[in-house]
């Protein structure tokens, strides 16, 4: 690195700091890592107690950090233009390439080294952590530790260059089909990591020595440079004239918020990925979890239920769909207006039913025709998906207001959240385990739909409360 670089670099990643601790305030940021810690070793230290063996500890872990990888590479690396969209006035680092003998492409390589760096402290090394418990009781030595957490970075990094590797492809000019192929190998990589395939077992380099260890990360070194050389960080949408849609599509929706509505139907559709990015959310989660199905029945001995077990996993698409609502606007934009507050959080769940029911249902038949079942399962799986995706859906409006991506940080709000989600999701998902397939009882069958109802009432409840509550905390100030 030359000294310009090494510059950028070092104040980039004290503005990841500095940007986070002025959304949250230090106090209440800065505990953050130590809850991801205190989740893992619970989980690690429950699922151990529950008769999981160590090497299915690390493959459940090793799968889920990849799968972070393959989500942070897209959402981090989105060319020049979506750096300077959406950093916008809160940094004047993604132009200092004008003012400074930095390149674009440094610039962003820089960018995106440098938030790798902040997850594999902030959210990597708290999850190693997490296997302090087996150190505690004698299963594992102390040394195991640290190399968890450089196996999980070198798996992190493979997730993050495949998906760079694909957006970088897709910048000089290839066909569509040459990305989807990329990340369909990334979600098969994920779906078929359970087996312990020849591949994955060379990147997991948890129970081999240090030059396992370089090997894989010269291998990632390699790709991700030539994912680079390869990305075009001057690539431009060609301007596009489209036609006036908001009267046409504002006549055909409900009156009370149609011009609300519009707006942001409007905003999704022609934003980059349009109406295809909530379905690849929810797509991006079955994955995950059809990846982790052989490995849970290995650890609980049972096979869950499809219908009741996806449709309360796929619930929390909720939270992704009302991220990509509110991902364009803000309430500032509409206080000027004579329009009330309350008015625009009705609009976004109009929104959210018109987007988010479409994406988790469709993705849902596909875990039906995957993973098949009974009618009476499937049905009461598709009651549990509409009762928990309101339910999350009023609880993240109601927790995080209109900035759901930024309370993730906030050590209190997550906490909130992490257990207004566990305590209706693992009952749930133990009535898939334990009820489901070994009776259908009419007890069973009654007393799910009711929790789905009741959590359904619950979330509608909640994003109503929410829209009067906000209103007056934005109306203050």
């Amino acid at each position: 690195m030359t000294r310009a670089t090494r510059t950028v670099f070092r104040e980039l990643l004290r503005q990841e700091w500095r940007l986070h601790a002025r959304l949250f305030g230090g106090t209440r940021f800065a505990p953050f890592p130590l809850l991801v810690a205190v989740l893992s070793a619970g989980g690690i230290a429950g699922a151990y107690y529950g008769r999981t063996d160590v090497p299915t500890l690390y493959t459940a872990v090793h799968v889920l950090v990849f799968g972070f990888g393959l989500y942070t590479g897209t959402a981090v690396l989105v060319g020049a233009e979506m750096v300077e969209r959406v950093l916008g006035d809160v940094t004047l680092l993604s132009s200092v390439f004008r003012t400074l003998p930095v390149s674009r492409r440094t610039l962003i390589g820089l960018f995106v080294l440098s938030d790798v760096c902040y997850y594999l402290v902030l959210f990597v090394l708290p999850i190693a952590l997490g296997f302090s418990p087996l150190v505690a009781i004698g299963v594992i030595p102390l040394t195991a530790v640290p190399w968890v957490w450089v196996s999980l970075s070198l798996v992190f990094a493979a997730g993050l260059t495949l998906s760079v590797a694909a957006i970088a492809a897709r910048t000089r000019g290839a066909p569509r089909w040459v990305v989807i192929g990329l990340l369909g190998i990334g979600t098969v990589g994920l779906a078929s990591l359970g087996s312990l395939t020849p591949a994955w077992a060379a990147l997991v380099v948890v129970d081999d020595g240090p030059l396992a260890a370089i090997g894989v990360a010269a291998a990632v070194l390699v790709g991700g440079t030539a994912a680079f050389r390869v990305y075009d960080p001057d690539i431009r949408r060609p301007a596009r004239t489209r036609s006036n849609r908001f009267r046409a599509l504002e006549r055909r929706l409900p009156a009370e918020t149609a011009g609300l509505l519009t707006k942001t139907l409007l905003d999704l559709g022609r934003s980059t990925g349009g109406f295809a990015k909530p379905f690849v959310s929810v797509g991006l989660l079955f994955a995950l979890v059809a990846a982790l199905v052989d490995l849970v029945e290995s650890i609980v001995g049972l096979r869950p239920a499809t219908g009741v077990f996806f449709g309360a996993v796929l619930a929390l698409s909720a939270f992704t769909t009302y991220n990509w609502l509110t991902q364009f606007d803000g309430v500032d934009e509409y206080l000027l207006l004579p329009i009330s507050v309350a008015d625009v959080f009705r609009a976004k769940r109009l929104a959210f039913l018109i987007i988010g029911v479409p994406a988790a249902g469709v993705t849902y038949l596909a875990a039906l025709v995957v993973f098949p079942t009974t009618p009476v399962d499937a049905l009461l799986g598709a009651a549990v998906l509409a009762g928990c995706a309101l339910y999350f859906y009023g609880l993240t409006v109601s927790i995080a207001g209109f900035s759901p991506n930024e309370f993730l940080f906030d050590t209190a709000r997550f906490l909130a959240f992490f257990l207004g989600v566990a305590l209706p999701l693992i009952p749930l998902l133990l009535v898939g385990f334990v009820v489901v397939p070994r009776t259908l009882s009419a007890p069973a069958i009654g007393g799910t739909l009711l929790a789905a109802v009741g959590l359904g009432g619950l979330g509608l409840w909640l994003s109503d409360r929410a829209a009067d509550r906000w209103a007056e905390t934005y109306r203050a100030g």
